[in-house]
């Protein structure tokens, strides 16, 4: 299980990587976001992403079961925050504060030049801005390393 929870991490810190900063068009749409919001989102989110492998392996190396505790708790959060990034708008039309790095733009703003042309599978809601796949994927990635790290920290 610490093999495919920290395989499941460092897949998910790299998907993320990939689709903020190369184009695959429609999975994303690098080229209508500003070189300077991909390079915030990756400074800001890719530390974070990837700290779980480091805590879970050094749970596993020293037998330090709080820090596997440790890194399913960070990757709770991570995947915590992408949903309420993305579902919150779509199924309660209500935004995070945190939603976009600039002040200068909201999220809907943000969603309809950047995301809103991209592969998107879920019915309209009203204007409500709606999850696309590429996130989808990410969620689904980092909700598996979080349930795996958990389990694979129990049977330390």
């Amino acid at each position: 299980m610490l093999t495919t929870a920290l395989f499941l991490i460092l897949a998910a810190v790299a998907y993320f990587l990939v689709t903020t900063l190369v184009d695959l068009y429609p999975l994303n749409n690098v080229r209508g976001a500003r070189r300077s919001e991909r390079l915030a989102e990756v400074k800001i989110n890719a530390p974070v992403m990837a700290l779980p492998a480091l805590l879970l392996a050094g749970a596993a190396a020293f037998r330090l079961p709080f820090l596997g505790y440790a890194a399913g708790a960070v990757e709770s959060l991570v995947v915590l925050g992408g949903l309420l990034l993305w579902w919150l708008p779509y199924l309660a039309g209500i935004t995070v504060p945190w939603a976009t790095t600039s002040a200068e733009v909201t999220w809907a703003d943000l969603h309809s030049r950047t995301y809103a042309r991209t592969l998107i599978v879920l019915p309209r809601l009203g204007d409500r801005p709606r999850p696309n796949v590429e996130h989808m994927i990410l969620h689904a990635l980092i909700l598996a390393a979080a349930v795996c790290t958990f389990a694979a920290t129990a049977a330390l």
